[in-house]
């Protein structure tokens, strides 16, 4: 069992600490959408003890925008409690960098995005963060409940195409109708029900893949209502038309695959058709 060895006043110290190391020390990436990167604060969380620097990068996205901005961890807690105070303290941290990069946080269904000029129609988006924690694979976790935490950052690319690609990695744009999440509900599940949407222009190059490939082996994660954890269902492109993708679904897998640890295989029928839009499937091997 490990002991936890950092009080919340030494954390608390350290992430200052994390912010006047990011201003103080030259960094040979120009910051496009802000100073102070949440990217290096969140390695910076994850090293500051043994038990959370024990993980694993998971959810390797191989398309773009994924793969140029996004950014998945998993380790195991020791307890609940140790799983709920790293929960709190990481919201806390992007609590801090947003407000040094003189931002703001909103909360969306794809999580806790920190924004300049929010809710206005100059609302643009600096980074996002989510954290949650689940007791679904425990029997692989000695003593605690598995913390998956997900950020989303732009450090290269110019500020229309990170505008572009944040939307198609879940960021909503300001509109009058826009309705934001309390913040307790947008930490948990880590990712949210398909959205069913024919814009073409919130595709990746990963729809655009699937889209073109009839035949090619894809996934899609639901989290109905009535599940705690939402299942991954996996078969082949059928037929796509204006849009959507019709796959020959065969497989059933409890949780997300895409940061699942273990994967456990339901029940189910031995073949359905499932029709969702492009956007809401992704590859899977």
């Amino acid at each position: 069992m490990h002991i936890r060895s950092i009080t919340i006043a030494v954390l608390s110290t350290c992430l200052s600490m994390i912010l006047i190391g990011c201003s103080s020390t030259p960094d040979s990436t120009v910051r496009k959408t802000g100073e102070y990167s949440f990217y290096d604060s969140t390695q910076s969380f994850i090293s500051l003890n043994e038990i959370r620097s024990s993980g694993a990068v998971v959810d390797k996205g191989l398309f773009y925008p994924k793969n140029a901005y996004s950014f998945t961890y998993r380790y195991c807690s020791t307890s609940e409690q140790n799983a709920a105070e790293d929960i709190a303290e990481y919201l806390a941290l992007a609590k801090r960098v947003c407000e040094a990069n003189t931002g703001q946080l909103i909360y969306q269904p794809s999580g806790a995005w920190c924004v300049t000029a929010a809710n206005t129609f100059d609302e643009r988006p600096l980074f996002s963060a989510r954290i949650s924690s689940t007791a679904l694979w425990a029997d692989l976790c000695l003593d605690g409940p598995f913390v998956t935490l997900k950020m989303v950052e732009n450090t290269t690319a110019s500020i229309t195409e990170w505008y572009q690609s944040s939307q198609v990695l879940g960021y909503q744009p300001y509109t009058p109708h826009r309705v934001l999440t309390v913040p307790a509900a947008a930490m948990s599940p880590l990712y949210a029900s398909p959205v069913s949407t024919n814009t073409v222009n919130t595709w990746s190059d990963e729809s655009e893949f699937i889209y073109s490939n009839i035949g090619a082996t894809v996934c899609i994660y639901d989290h109905p209502n009535n599940s705690p954890h939402g299942y991954t269902y996996r078969g082949q492109v059928y037929s796509v038309n204006n849009g959507t993708v019709k796959v020959l679904a065969t497989e059933k897998w409890q949780g997300d695959i895409r940061t699942a640890p273990a994967w456990e295989r339901l029940e189910w029928y031995n073949e359905a058709y499932i029709t969702a839009s492009a956007n809401s499937w992704f590859v899977c091997s």
